[in-house]
Parts: C-alpha cells; sequence; structure tokens
C-alpha cells in the first residue's frame, strides 16, 4: 500500500468516525431533552420548596429583629430616665446650694455688705442651671395655677380699694419653684389672697 492510498483509507475512516460521532451526539442530544424536561419539572418542585422555606425563615427573622429593636429603643429610654433621675437629683441638691448663695447675698445686703463676689458665684451658678434648662417659676401678682404653686398661707384682704388683690392672687412668695425641661421639678410655695365679704 502506498501513502496515497493509507491517507486516504484514514481519511475515509475518520469520516465515517466523524459520522458515528454525529449520530452518537444527536442519540444524546434526543436522550437529553427527554431527561431536560424531567429534570427541570423536578428542580422546579425543589426550588419552590426551599423559596418557601426560605420565605418562613425570612418573615420569623425580620419579627425577630422587629422585637429586638424594639427592647432596645425601650432600653434606650429606661436608661436615659435614669439617668434623668440621677442628674434631677444632683440639680435638687444644687438649687439647694444655689438658694443658700441667694439668701446670704439677700442677707449681706441688708448689713451693707459687700456681695460682689457672691454675685459673681449665683451669676455662675444660674448660667449652670440655665444649660439644664432649669427655670424658676414666676410667681408674685400671678394667678395661683395648682399645677406649679403649692398654697401654704391665705392672706386676708379686707380693703374694699380697687387696686386690691383678686382673690387666689399670689401675694408672695415663701420657696422658689423651677420647672426642668418643661416639666415641674420643685413647687413653688406661696401665699395667696382671700378675700373677705363685708356686711
Amino acid at each position: 500500500m502506498t501513502e496515497n492510498e493509507k491517507d486516504e483509507n484514514s481519511l475515509t475512516e475518520s469520516q465515517e468516525n466523524v459520522e458515528q460521532n454525529d449520530e452518537s451526539l444527536d442519540d444524546v442530544k434526543e436522550i437529553s431533552e427527554e431527561f431536560k424536561g424531567e429534570i427541570s419539572q423536578a428542580n422546579e418542585e425543589v426550588i419552590q420548596a426551599e423559596t418557601s422555606d426560605l420565605n418562613l425563615l425570612l418573615e420569623k427573622e425580620k419579627k425577630k429583629s422587629l422585637r429586638l429593636l424594639a427592647d432596645y429603643q425601650n432600653l434606650e429610654k429606661q436608661i436615659i430616665d435614669r439617668i434623668n433621675a440621677r442628674g434631677d437629683k444632683i440639680i435638687l441638691d444644687f438649687l439647694t446650694v444655689y438658694e443658700d448663695f441667694v439668701r446670704a447675698k439677700n442677707v449681706y445686703e441688708k448689713d451693707g455688705g459687700n456681695v460682689d463676689s457672691l454675685n459673681s458665684i449665683i451669676k455662675n451658678m444660674e448660667s449652670i442651671l440655665d444649660h439644664y434648662e432649669v427655670k424658676p417659676i414666676e410667681t408674685e401678682g400671678k394667678k395661683l395655677d395648682p399645677k406649679l404653686h403649692e398654697v401654704v398661707q391665705e392672706i386676708e384682704d379686707n380693703s374694699n380699694e380697687d387696686n386690691s388683690n383678686e382673690d387666689g392672687t399670689i401675694v408672695k412668695e415663701i420657696a422658689k419653684g423651677y420647672i426642668i425641661r418643661g416639666k415641674v421639678f420643685k413647687y413653688s410655695k406661696v401665699c395667696v389672697s382671700k378675700k373677705l365679704i363685708k356686711k
């Protein structure tokens, strides 16, 4: 056999092999198409089941995270309330010292003493109180407000003059009251006028 014949034989064998491979490939494609339908249907059922399970798990985790967020917010409020309560106790003690300084200044002033240093201390204390939103409650000449004032004495007003105080008007402040962050912190102790009706 010559070289050309060998090449032709091998070429023929190769072509036959390619044709057989093409036929085998077609067979494989047909089989694969048959199984593809079955596999895709089975996969779809599995995917739907897994998706359903994952959605349930997601809902459960969402509810859990909302509960945890609510618990955290409640804890945060409680901590702020506790800090404010402790801070308010310190401010109440500070107010006592502040009022002592004011009383001492008034006594020294009556005696003719120099109160410049006390004035600067009181001014610093007032700036601290202002920083913590502590405001004094206005009293004298105002109408009694039970939400802000505590009556310790009623002063009888038996004058018939027009400029006399109306019934329930605050005529004297015994102890100063304070508001902190918009809430009554310490009630003002006051004396109010009481009209007597003459017969």
